[in-house]
């Protein structure tokens, strides 16, 4: 789980797929795609919160070895956590946004 190549080619591949959905939600009028990118977001953050956890496991278990073996600062493991979380309330704010629009144009 924390070879560098999955711990963040997922989050990078994820993020171009978050990219390529801005894109499309720019040029087009579904209104769903708000949606899915929220969903790219929050699985962004879940997938490094879970990566975190499993370093987190190994320190707990005082495996100094596989941890000098990372290649890779740990520190570096938060950046795809704040940038999922980030991504994630910019969406869920611009859906309650939309939500509140909807009403308004209802009554």
């Amino acid at each position: 789980m924390l070879n560098p190549y999955f711990a963040f080619g997922v989050p990078i591949f994820l993020l171009f797929l978050y990219i390529v959905f801005a894109i499309i939600r720019k040029k087009s009028k579904l209104h769903y795609i708000g949606f899915v990118l929220l969903l790219i977001a929050t699985f962004m953050m879940a997938f490094s919160f879970q990566v975190l956890q499993g370093l987190w496991t190994l320190e707990d278990s005082h495996s100094i070895e596989q941890l000098n073996n990372l290649n890779y600062s740990p520190e570096l493991l938060w950046i795809p956590l704040i940038l999922g979380g980030v991504l994630a309330l910019i969406n869920l704010w611009r859906g309650v946004k939309r939500v509140q629009s909807f009403r308004e144009d209802s009554d």
